[in-house]
């Protein structure tokens, strides 16, 4: 029997993949671990390429009790990239996941969360708070950073949560590690940009804390500062300024804005001068204004010419 080359090619491929799975599902399933890390290694290894493993879920779900911390990792590495795909499996195992999070090694912790926290089913959305407040107050600033990150994904899961996940972000918000408090900021924009009143009396320790902070964070920091202060500041002039449209012969508004100052009427000296008189902008008196001379010069031609 003849077969095309093209053909043979194909087949020996497919046969070699199939294998390959067979070996890999036969590793992730044995009882020894130095087996079961090897076969890990080897699935992390194909999921970096891009290739499709969400099929070994269910051999590799199986290890999430195994007490070998090197496998636990693993294995939570590859439920945190593929727990969105296979929702119902991953919610089979959630106990495990909740029992980890109260694991002695932080690492172990953020994971557990991390996969909770992927599962996109909203009967889940109360064990995933729960779980959250829990580790926003852990002692170990990893797994805080990984409460913060959770709860955009709650909130994205279920709206209706918004008022328990805020309440969530203003605990967050209190924290004094600055890769903490970046994720806190990211959280805050996300689920309630609108709160501007939770960033009152953190605001003097995010403005310190923004040079310790990675690049990601000091973008989102800028841009909340730089909001609130345009919202919350007072004005720095010590009198009000008005913007006014310049009106066409047409009366049809032009694109030039005059910015208008209060009128100098009522005696010598601008309104600038009366208001900074004997205050903190005394020295700048007449910088806006014309000198006394130069209108007393004026006022000596224009008397001139009466005459």
């Amino acid at each position: 029997v003849m077969v095309a080359p093209g053909r043979a090619g194909n087949f020996v491929d497919d046969a070699q993949i199939e294998e390959e799975r067979r070996d890999l599902d036969k590793a992730l399933r044995s009882s020894n671990s130095r087996e079961k890390l090897d076969g890990l290694k080897r699935l992390i290894g194909m999921m970096s390429t891009g290739r499709d493993v969400s099929g070994f879920f269910p051999s590799v779900v199986l290890n999430v009790s195994q007490d070998s911390f090197e496998v636990k990792v693993l294995v939570y590495i590859y439920l945190v990239r593929t727990a969105e795909q296979k929702p119902d499996e991953a919610l089979l195992s959630i106990n495990s996941f909740q029992k980890d999070l109260a694991h002695p090694n932080p690492r172990v912790r953020a994971l557990a969360l991390r996969v909770m926290s992927s599962i996109r089913v909203n009967v889940i959305v109360p064990v995933v708070i729960l779980a959250v407040r829990k580790c926003a107050v852990d002692p170990s600033p990893y797994v805080r950073k990984a409460a913060a990150h959770a709860i955009p994904k709650v909130f994205r899961l279920d709206a209706s949560r918004q008022e328990e996940l805020i309440e969530l972000i203003e605990t967050m918000l209190r924290d004094s590690t600055p890769f903490v408090l970046s994720s806190a900021v990211a959280a805050f924009t996300e689920v309630c940009p609108g709160r501007i009143d939770l960033i009152h009396r953190h605001f003097r320790k995010m403005c310190r804390m923004l040079v310790d902070m990675d690049e990601w964070g000091q973008i989102l920091m800028a841009n909340l500062l730089l909001r609130y202060a345009r919202t919350q500041f007072l004005k720095p002039d010590s009198y009000c300024r008005e913007l006014s449209f310049d009106k066409g012969q047409n009366g049809a508004a032009m694109d030039k804005v005059a910015l208008q100052l209060p009128n100098s009427s009522g005696g010598g000296g601008g309104a600038f001068e009366r208001a900074s008189t004997g205050g903190a902008l005394a020295s700048t008196a007449g910088f806006y204004s014309d000198s006394d001379s130069d209108d007393d010069s004026d006022s000596d031609s224009d008397g001139g010419k009466g005459k």
